[in-house]
């Protein structure tokens, strides 16, 4: 599993553990992250850190793997791939809420 993969599945586990956490101290059922569409689209948004993080790898490399804008254009690319993916995601959550939601009015 390369390092882009590996990140944004720590940052998922990461930030859905922070939401939980967030829930129980700001109110529990009450909170606006008990909803599950809001902790949702709080996990996703914050989970999209990794190109921040690539290119602060790649200034601090120093240009020892080559030129720090070439480094650069596979972190951009990765980053695009991971929101091509988050986008599959929510609306798989989505289609499986519409669905159970569906199947408990009928």
């Amino acid at each position: 599993m390369d390092f882009c993969r590996l990140l944004h599945l720590g940052l998922l586990a990461f930030n859905a553990l922070a939401i939980r956490s967030l829930s129980a101290v700001s109110g529990g059922h009450k909170s606006i992250f008990s909803k599950k569409e809001n902790a949702q689209a709080a996990l996703l948004v914050a989970s999209q850190k990794t190109l921040p993080v690539m290119v602060a790898v790649v200034q601090q490399l120093g240009g020892a793997f080559g030129e720090s804008g070439l480094l650069v254009l596979p972190c951009v690319a990765a980053h695009l791939i991971q929101i091509v993916l988050d986008s599959f995601l929510a609306n798989f959550w989505l289609r499986k809420e519409l669905s159970s939601n569906t199947a408990k009015v009928a």
